[in-house]
C-alpha cells in the first residue's frame, strides 16, 4: 500500500500526465490519425482512473496505477523511438532541409521523454516496492 504522500504525488502525476496527453494529441496536433487517437484516448482515460484511485484511496487505485504505467511505458517506448528514427530519417534523406523538421521530432521526443518514459518507470518501481512491503 502506498503511503499518502507517494499517492498524492502519483496521483497528481498521473491526473498531469492525462492532461498533457490528451492536451498534446487532441488540441497541438493538427491532423487526426485513428492509431494515434486511440492510444491517447486509452492512455488519457488509464491516467485519468490511475489518478482518482490513488488520490482517494480507493482499493483499486494500486492496480489501475500499475496498468496505466505500464501502457504508458509501452507508448511512450514506441512514440519516442519512432520520433527519434523519424527525426534522424528526415536529417539524412533531406539533409539541411529536413533538419528543421528533425529538430521539431527531436524537441516533441524530449519533451514526451519524462511523463510517458521515465515517470511510468519511477512509479512501477515504487508500487512494486511498496506491493512487497506489503
Amino acid at each position: 500500500m502506498l503511503s499518502g504522500r507517494a499517492a498524492l504525488v502519483f496521483g497528481v502525476a498521473d491526473l498531469l500526465t492525462a492532461a498533457g496527453v490528451g492536451l498534446g494529441v487532441f488540441v497541438a496536433l493538427p491532423a487526426r490519425w485513428w492509431p494515434v487517437d486511440v492510444v491517447a484516448a486509452t492512455l488519457t482515460a488509464l491516467e485519468v482512473a490511475a489518478g482518482v484511485g490513488l488520490l482517494t484511496g480507493a482499493s483499486w487505485g494500486e492496480r489501475v496505477a500499475r496498468g496505466a504505467s505500464a501502457v504508458a511505458l509501452g507508448a511512450g517506448l514506441f512514440a519516442v523511438t519512432m520520433l527519434a528514427l523519424t527525426a534522424s530519417w528526415l536529417s539524412g534523406v533531406y539533409g539541411p532541409i529536413g533538419g528543421g523538421g528533425a529538430i521539431v521530432l527531436a524537441l516533441v521526443a524530449a519533451l514526451a521523454l519524462p511523463y510517458v518514459v521515465v515517470l511510468p518507470t519511477v512509479e512501477l518501481v515504487w508500487l512494486q516496492r511498496s506491493r512487497t512491503k506489503a
